[in-house]
């Protein structure tokens, strides 16, 4: 009995009857999407689902050629369908997470550069210092000597210190955004 139901809504489908394929759709999709539950959750993923398969089915209504019985087709086809979205959906994150990689390393790299340019630079501006203010900023910066230290170590007085260290401040300031 089955199959003369199936054969008769087939064979309306394929003339075009809107009223067969409404009655089938009404009839199947909570089913269907019910189905799909146990394989998926998202609910809006189900939906698109079962009326992608639906459409499909009535845009190629004339092309129709079910071996099984109707139900088993559409049960087959959505659950082929959510399938089919699920390795799309996984190429896509894959892919995307591939551009995501790769726009990160490029960042890195860009920094790293810019870190290296930067550093360069500001070696250039330090030799441009005159020379009693590149001497006491370089103890002071790069030997991690303290001002009384360097006060000590060059005869000179603190405010002395102090002021060549501000000095060079200023100037590598000047120097570095000149460049920039």
């Amino acid at each position: 009995m089955q199959q003369h139901t199936d054969i008769f809504i087939l064979n309306s489908l394929k003339k075009g009857d809107k009223k067969v394929f409404e009655k089938l759709y009404s009839s199947y999709y909570q089913k269907l999407c019910s189905f799909l539950l146990s394989y998926c959750q998202d609910q809006d993923i189900i939906e698109d689902v079962v009326q992608d398969v639906f459409l499909n089915l009535w845009d190629k209504r004339g092309e129709i050629n079910i071996q099984t019985s109707l139900n088993a087709f559409l049960y087959k086809s959505v659950y082929n369908k959510l399938m089919d979205k699920y390795r799309h959906l996984r190429l896509k994150n894959k892919m995307l997470s591939s551009y995501y990689h790769t726009a990160i390393m490029l960042v890195v790299e860009k920094e790293d550069d810019r870190k290296k340019r930067d550093i360069r630079l500001l070696h250039q501006c330090i030799e441009r210092l005159p020379e009693k203010c590149k001497e006491t900023f370089v103890q002071g910066k790069f030997r991690g000597l303290n001002y009384n230290e360097i006060s000590e170590k060059l005869g000179i007085s603190v405010k002395t210190v102090e002021g060549h260290v501000a000095r060079a401040y200023r100037l590598l300031k000047e120097c570095m955004g000149r460049y920039k």
